[in-house]
């Protein structure tokens, strides 16, 4: 299994994880305060936003560690 693979697994472990949490409560506040459909939806997006830099920032760590483990590994040999 290459590097990739191995970045992508946790990434979106995590990615899931924190969607599913932000987007909960992002529709539980707004629908609290009685905002209208049109800006909840509003503030889901914008949350999906984050979500998706949250993503990339946990996929550069990952894969990061990955290639630097493969190079001391290769390294070792």
């Amino acid at each position: 299994m290459g590097p990739v693979l191995k970045a992508i697994i946790p990434a979106a472990l995590l990615t899931e994880i924190a969607a599913i949490v932000f987007m909960t409560a992002t529709w539980s506040i707004l629908a609290e305060m009685h905002f209208p459909n049109s800006v909840i939806l509003g503030g889901e997006v914008v949350t999906g936003l984050g979500v998706a830099a949250i993503a990339v920032a946990v996929f550069r760590r990952a894969i990061r560690s990955e290639k630097l483990m493969a190079a001391r590994t290769s390294s070792e040999d």
